[in-house]
């Protein structure tokens, strides 16, 4: 399943490499309101495109409601994610719920500048000890869902910080999290449209959220045990 917004030059590849990897395993395409020519290389390369344009975090939750299979691997179309990793993510499904692409573990890394890596690193680390997330790299999007698990959740995000609301759902569940390293690209082509001062008070007031979900959830786990 892959969330687009202006990935035109990059998505139709994606789609291919997928089918090599995977075989005709359904390619979901949830475009947010492309303006380039996303929707046409999209369904040309196979895939079949749906549209959302309430945000990052209702295409991905329209993505895996909308999927009818077992498991659902969301990837960034960006050419960030790739799918010779996307096995890896497929291989460690067994005995888990949800295995996250992780830049943190062994295995893992990600490309640009040191302050980038930074953010996505360290910060990242931070985040998830603080909230008291199963997984370091709370805000990886490339992830296969055990879809089931997942058909309730209702992340009241509309951004990126979908990521560790979702990890803390999955946690809340009791559900088993497993991360795999991957290796964090450079995009193909066009812009990015990470906006990091926006997205990042939206997911650091989600961090301080999920902290609270997260021990009033434990606490009542506990008088109900």
């Amino acid at each position: 399943m892959l969330p687009t917004i202006n990935e035109a030059g990059n998505v139709g590849p994606l789609i291919h490499a997928l089918y090599e990897q995977f075989g005709k395993t359904p390619v979901i395409v949830v475009d947010g309101g492309s303006r380039d020519d996303t929707v046409n290389e999209a369904t040309q390369a196979g895939g079949r495109v749906t549209e959302n344009l309430n945000g990052y975090a209702a295409s991905l939750m329209q993505g895996i409601t909308e999927s009818e299979t077992t498991w659902v691997l969301v990837m960034d179309a960006d050419n960030s994610h790739r799918a010779a990793d996307a096995i890896k993510l497929w291989e460690a499904r067994e005995g888990v719920d949800l295995v996250v692409g992780s830049r943190l573990v062994k295995g893992g890394g990600s490309s640009g500048s040191a302050f980038r890596r930074f953010l996505s690193g360290t910060l990242a680390g931070m985040f998830a000890t603080f909230a008291r997330l199963p997984a370091r790299d709370v805000s990886s999007g490339f992830r296969l869902y055990r879809r089931e698990l997942f058909m309730d959740a209702q992340p009241g995000a509309k951004f990126f910080e979908v990521q560790p609301t979702l990890l803390a759902h999955a946690k809340l569940k009791g559900a088993k999290v497993k991360e795999v390293g991957i290796f964090y690209h450079p995009r193909n082509a066009g812009k990015s449209k990470n906006r990091i001062i926006r997205y990042g008070v939206a997911f650091i007031a989600a961090m301080f959220r999920l902290r609270r979900q997260l021990r009033h959830g434990g606490a009542n786990a506990k008088k109900a045990g």
